[in-house]
């Protein structure tokens, strides 16, 4: 990593850290990941979707490394506000507002929150940033490939009483305007607006023991300019999906399933992802499949890509795991290539504060 961007890294986090401690009544919390790799066989590895991290024959840091600090600060007994801030390797170690919003404690089981969110897409949505909270280098890029990550609205939460099953319902809505969107604009080769507007979508997580299960679903109107031009406009989408992971003993089973389709431009893409690992004291191996895949339509999209993984993370200590990967991308795709197949290298570490 150049000693620039070590240089903003740690100036960033610090600064942070010296303006919360003046007020006692913000909470912060932290997190890190310092993250390497290396293609060994192939050009170049698409590790990141959303911010298009990329890795090539070249050893590298930015792909995947990032710090972020969250702060909470209660300003009444019923509302507080919540700030996540995040540098990123992906994006030239600039730092982004990740989370912004006011939270409305309206009673002990619901809550109302309004401000700038992730889209709670997938499973790991919410901590995607945050490398501590799976097994992974990073969460399977195959399933995690949309465009828009984050959207500005109102999230309502509900939290039932049971004594049965943990369950949560998560409904909301609001919208989000992507300018010079970088996923789009790398496969355009032009610059790409794009608007997710008229957001609606629904969570629902239910737990017990040794299962979970997650359901979600979202719709929203798509507008879209390439190198200034609209090509789409109040267009139809919607994404669904539901996770399930299993738990028994030292094995967990996880898994992902997922379709987005855009009918008016018969578009359908369906994602998948599978893992089992087994954690014996604080060393945890594991193996991942994950697929994309979009038949070929009337536009000729085509794009078909599948990743095999292995990896081990150790649980350096109660805050600190390391971690090392192996993944083999096997892409199928004629006329939506997205990097060829490609065989990478990682390993770093995640560390929480």
């Amino acid at each position: 990593m150049p000693s620039n961007h070590i240089t903003r890294f740690l100036l960033f986090s610090s600064i942070l850290c010296q303006s919360a401690s003046l007020y006692a009544e913000v909470q912060i919390s932290g997190f890190a990941s310092f993250i390497a790799g290396k293609v060994i066989n192939g050009s170049e590895f698409l590790a990141d979707y959303p911010k298009t991290g990329i890795y090539d024959k070249d050893l590298s840091f930015s792909p995947d490394t990032s710090i972020g600090v969250q702060l909470t600060s209660d300003i009444t007994e019923d509302f507080s506000l919540t700030l996540q801030l995040v540098n990123n390797g992906a994006d030239e170690y600039q730092t982004k507002s990740t989370w912004a919003y006011l939270n409305y404690q309206y009673s002990p089981q619901i809550s109302i929150q309004a401000g700038r969110k992730r889209l709670p897409l997938y499973y790991y949505s919410d901590t995607f940033d945050l490398g501590y909270a799976y097994h992974w280098i990073r969460p399977p890029a195959d399933n995690y490939t949309w465009q828009i990550a984050h959207y500005n609205g109102i999230s309502i939460i509900f939290e039932p009483r049971t004594t049965s099953v943990d369950s949560l319902f998560n409904l909301y809505f609001g919208r989000e305007d992507s300018s010079n969107n970088e996923l789009l604009g790398m496969f355009a080769g032009a610059p790409v607006n794009e608007t997710w507007k008229n957001i609606a979508g629904f969570v629902g997580e239910f737990s017990k023991d040794w299962f979970e299960i997650r359901l979600t679903y979202m719709r929203s109107l798509l507008d879209r300019e390439i190198n200034n031009t609209q090509t789409d406009h109040n267009v139809r989408q919607h994404f669904q999906g539901v996770s399930i992971n299993l738990y028994y003993d030292h094995l967990s089973f996880l898994s992902e399933f997922n379709a987005y389709e855009r009918p008016q431009a018969d578009i359908r893409v369906v994602t998948n992802m599978q893992s089992i690992g087994y954690t014996l004291k604080r060393i945890t191996p594991h193996i991942t499949r994950s697929e994309l895949k979009q038949s070929q339509n009337s536009n000729g999209g085509d794009e078909h890509h599948s990743t095999n993984s292995f990896g081990i993370r150790w649980d350096y200590r109660d805050n600190i795991a390391i971690k090392i990967q192996y993944d083999k991308t096997i892409d199928k795709g004629i006329n939506i290539p997205i990097r060829g197949n490609s065989e990478l290298i990682s390993f770093g570490a995640d560390i929480i504060f």
